[in-house]
């Protein structure tokens, strides 16, 4: 966020003073053509966040951010539903404080420092599958960044690190669309709770990430690039530690003043994927597909990659922009499919800081093995700043 100086002459900042930003995404995916029925249709939501911060000093801040999605996958079964199971929640609040120019220190509730792609992936859906993947939120906690190297032979490489909880406290209740836990199908609950289980909610600060972003490098010119390890301890229903790596790339060819191509992609895996929970296994007849109508408790170890590569030009206020992802997820029990997507967009930037996408997406696997589909999906998105 941009600075604000205070009247001519008095040669300092203005403080305490509030910066605040607004961006909103209306999304409209319609399912031409599945499987099963129930998926084909149109289905209308939003997502968005507001983002203030309060400047106490030069050194001080207060960062809040407020966060509007669905949550929970709604199938529109051969119709038209529009922002069903929206609901809003707390991102972020927390305090920060800058001792020295290279060195920033902060506490509260925050995201950790694992991965880029569910941030700033171009396109239609790439970065809500990061998110949906691996964002690491509702890390409550202290951290910090460190500018590690800053010199114009080498670039610019910050060090990052965090340690953290999973937050069950008030700063985790859920506005709008509020279910008990744990009703299937939800990822938000009216309140998070040690019951609900899940990596890293643990009651205790026993979590942690660090992270090593770099840029503006001579030698690699136009690239940044992003590693992180993480690792979050079992709730009540894993059994044990969540181990989990990420390694993302950008390079930006500039072809003229106004039109260049970004390249990017991002490779995730976790080892223990969801702490190597415990589920429940149908107990099977010998006949084919016949169950007793029992089940017994099992230890599902999982290893999961998920990867996105894609491109984006842009020329003035056009772009264009294709992706794929895939996410594979090796189990022992309870065994899914591997998913695919392939995404193909272009878009404009409208007046009023509108802007406009449009494209098509083809995905393999989503449901179960052998399952494809196709959507045509638009994106109108408005930002502003206050």
């Amino acid at each position: 966020m941009a600075e604000t100086d205070a009247p001519s002459g008095s040669g300092v900042n203005l403080y305490p003073r509030i910066e605040a930003e607004l961006e909103s995404r209306l999304f409209s995916a319609s399912t031409t053509s599945a499987l099963e029925r129930d998926q084909r249709g149109t289905n209308i939501f939003l997502r968005g966040e507001f983002e203030a911060t309060l400047h106490l000093s030069p050194q001080w801040s207060v960062e809040g951010a407020i966060d509007l999605e669905p949550i929970r996958e709604v199938e529109p079964k051969g119709g038209t539903v529009g922002f069903r199971d929206q609901a809003a929640y707390i991102e972020t609040l927390r305090l920060d404080w800058k001792p020295t120019e290279r060195l920033t220190l902060f506490a509260g509730k925050f995201t950790a420092p694992f991965g880029h792609g569910h941030e700033d992936f171009p396109g239609l859906l790439l970065d809500v599958r990061a998110e949906e993947t691996y964002k690491i939120r509702e890390s409550i906690g202290i951290g910090g960044t460190v500018a590690a190297v800053s010199d114009p032979r080498f670039g610019e490489h910050k060090l990052s690190a965090a340690v953290f909880g999973f937050d069950t406290s008030p700063l985790s209740e859920t506005a709008f669309t509020r279910k008990r836990c744990c009703e299937g199908g939800f990822e938000r609950f009216s309140r998070n709770t040690r019951g609900q289980g899940g990596p890293g909610n643990t009651g205790q600060f026993d979590n942690y990430v660090i992270a090593l972003d770099g840029e503006d490098m001579p030698f690699l010119p136009n690239t940044a690039y992003h590693l992180a390890l993480l690792s979050r301890g079992p709730g009540v229903d894993g059994t044990k530690r969540e181990t989990g790596f990420v390694a993302g790339l950008r390079h930006e060819i500039r072809w003229t003043e106004d039109t260049s191509t970004l390249l990017f992609g991002e490779f995730v895996q976790f080892r223990g994927a969801g702490g190597d929970p415990r589920e429940q296994r149908p107990e099977i007849l010998n006949e084919p597909g016949m169950a007793i109508g029992g089940s017994s408790e099992v230890t599902v170890l999982e290893r999961r990659r998920f990867t996105t590569i894609g491109a984006q030009t842009r020329s003035g206020p056009w772009r264009a922009t294709i992706g794929f992802q895939q996410d594979e997820r090796k189990r022992s029990e309870n065994q899914l499919p591997r998913a695919s997507f392939f995404e193909a967009s272009v878009g404009r930037d409208l007046p009023m800081n509108f802007r406009l996408d449009v494209g098509y997406q083809y995905s393999t696997g989503v449901e179960r093995r052998g399952d494809k589909a196709d959507a045509v999906i638009g994106v109108l998105g408005w930002s502003a700043s206050f």
